[in-house]
């Protein structure tokens, strides 16, 4: 459609006084049918907001705001929203050109939180929740991303307790910060949440994050960028070269206090917990991602004939379905006992329902003792002749019982 002489009129009186100190973004999109329709829009950046902002600048941007606005009506983005700051948003139908200005107060901010205070608020963590895609341009939350929204505060609050016993070890400052690594870190999902929690706590932190994609490491570049939050860096390494390299040494500024593993496929995870494991980090945060290695190995086990000792009932390795589960769940029991094993307080929690992901449980490891690793005090036996009775040699307790890598 067009957009009206009389809508564009009033459109025209009115920006320059609403938006006299300038403005963030403008999003045009079109009205949705459905709460699933895909969205189409454009988004406009606009001059920045503050009292800095040139006044013939914002002059200018308003004339070509008024242009975009009338050539994306002509297009069928109809819906149009002019994001001014964190809390407060223009909105208007160009098939009507009624202005109205939204603000997001304490009443609004916790209806869009689902009635519950939430550790990121959409009115102190927009630029956060924007870049990791949960947050719309316009500022909204959309249904299709609410669930996701709600699971990373779940998963901050489950990760405080971490950096807090860290807390209680060391004094953390500007000049010691808290230092965490992050193995395999893909999209660097988890960096940015515990990155920008430790922003509203006020806990300086310095996290340095690897993994062996170029592209993957450009992107998470950008969204620190994007997100402008200090003390990260990110680097193309393998898991194994990360711990020793000198770029990890200078980004982090001494040994970490959290190594951090999300998703590290399959033996990745168990490479990272070594990694971890060797280096006496004093925590570990760790979220598996698919177990095939046992799945594997489960399968070439006679489920007639079980070696002597094995506690698996004959079902559990002869039908496929059950074989996986168990594999699953062996997989990350074993994680858990030689983490124990190697001087660890384990715990496991579910941080997302079994309903939306199977790969919800997240390993928190703080290691009991500090001072040098000994490998010779770990206690291994017990599980290794375990994993005998049961037919399995997983990747970790290999690792553990030969030569650190590179020795």
């Amino acid at each position: 459609m067009t957009m009206t002489k009389a809508s564009r009129g009033r459109l025209r009186r009115a920006l320059p006084r609403k938006l006299s100190r300038g403005w963030e973004r403008a999003v045009f999109a079109a009205p949705q049918s459905g709460a699933d329709d895909e969205p189409r829009e454009q988004v406009l950046e606009g001059p920045g907001a503050g009292d800095e902002v040139d006044e013939a600048r914002v002059a200018a941007a308003i004339e070509a705001l008024l242009d975009a606005a009338e050539a994306a009506a002509a297009d069928g983005l109809t819906k149009q929203t002019i994001v001014v700051d964190d809390r407060r948003r223009l909105t208007y139908d160009a098939r009507h050109g009624h202005l109205k200005t939204k603000t997001l107060d304490a009443a609004t901010a916790r209806k869009v939180m689902g009635g519950k205070e939430r550790l990121f608020r959409p009115d102190r963590s927009a630029a956060f929740l924007r870049a990791i895609g949960i947050m719309n341009a316009d500022g909204t939350i959309s249904t299709r991303h609410a669930r996701k929204y709600k699971q990373i505060s779940h998963l901050a609050e489950l990760c405080r307790p971490t950096w807090e016993r860290v807390a209680k070890r060391r004094e953390l400052t500007d000049e010691a910060p808290l230092r965490v690594l992050d193995l395999a870190c893909g999209n660097a999902y988890l960096s940015f949440v515990i990155a920008e929690a430790l922003r509203l706590a006020e806990v300086p932190l310095r996290l340095h994050g690897v993994d062996v994609r170029d592209d993957l490491i450009a992107r998470a570049r950008g969204r620190a960028a994007e997100i402008g939050l200090e003390g990260l860096s990110f680097a193309r390494a393998t898991i194994a070269a990360a711990y020793a390299a000198a770029e990890t040494r200078d980004a982090l500024g001494g040994p970490p206090d959290i190594i951090v593993a999300l998703h590290a496929c399959d033996t990745a995870t168990d490479e990272a917990l070594e990694l971890a494991i060797r280096s006496g980090a004093p925590a570990i945060l760790c979220v598996p991602c698919c177990q095939h290695e046992l799945a594997g190995q489960l399968a070439a086990v006679d489920a007639s004939a079980p070696p002597p000792g094995n506690p698996a009932i004959p079902a559990l390795l002869g039908h496929g379905l059950l074989r996986g589960a168990y594999a699953d769940a062996l997989t990350d029991a074993i994680r858990c006992e030689l983490l124990t094993a190697c001087g660890y307080q384990v715990d496991v929690v579910e941080f997302v329902g079994s309903e939306h992901t199977a790969k919800n449980l997240l390993i928190r490891a703080h290691r009991r003792r500090r001072g040098a690793v000994d490998p010779a005090a770990w206690e291994l036996a017990a599980v290794a002749d375990a994993c005998a009775r049961m037919g399995v040699s997983p990747s970790l307790l290999r690792r553990l019982e030969g030569a650190p890598r590179g020795a």
